[in-house]
């Protein structure tokens, strides 16, 4: 619900209200889970549409980071790549084995650290922007290796 929100204040470059936006989601997005989980109401159905959700909503932020030059092509491409990658194999071994995978922590630190970058390059860019494009590059990486591990196991 808030992705429109979030490219809108990006888009005019509000980018406190972006980030304040996007600080509200991942909280609400955090409770929702602990509650969930806390009651025992952890559905199948939230446990495919929170990742989907998240998803969309990095997409569409990096797409608009680039959009304002905020980040490279090449890097929001990555970040776009791993998600449809995540997206795909999920939809595979549901289909396949009939299991929901949950996320992993690695995929969140991914995510975090996208996160981090995207709010350095609103504020300042320069040479902490591109450390924090190789630190996410990283942990991209190794969330990747993670889920495509975890599906291997499954799929034996």
């Amino acid at each position: 619900m808030l992705t429109g929100p979030v490219v809108y204040t990006l888009y005019y470059e509000q980018y406190l209200a972006a980030f304040l936006l996007c600080w509200f989601g991942a909280f609400t997005d955090w409770l929702d889970g602990f509650v969930a989980r806390k009651t025992g109401t952890v559905s199948e159905w939230g446990k495919v549409i929170d990742p989907v959700a998240d998803k969309v909503l990095v997409g569409a932020v990096v797409l608009m980071m680039l959009v304002k030059g905020l980040l490279p092509v090449w890097f929001v491409v990555a970040v776009v790549a791993r998600d449809l990658i995540i997206l795909v194999a999920a939809v595979y071994a549901r289909k396949r084995v009939n299991v929901v995978l949950p996320s992993l922590m690695s995929g969140k630190l991914a995510v975090s650290a996208i996160a981090l970058t995207g709010v350095v390059a609103m504020l300042e860019g320069g040479p902490v922007v591109i450390w924090l494009i190789g630190l996410s590059c990283g942990l991209m990486a190794l969330s990747l290796w993670h889920y495509g591990k975890r599906l291997h196991g499954l799929l034996r």
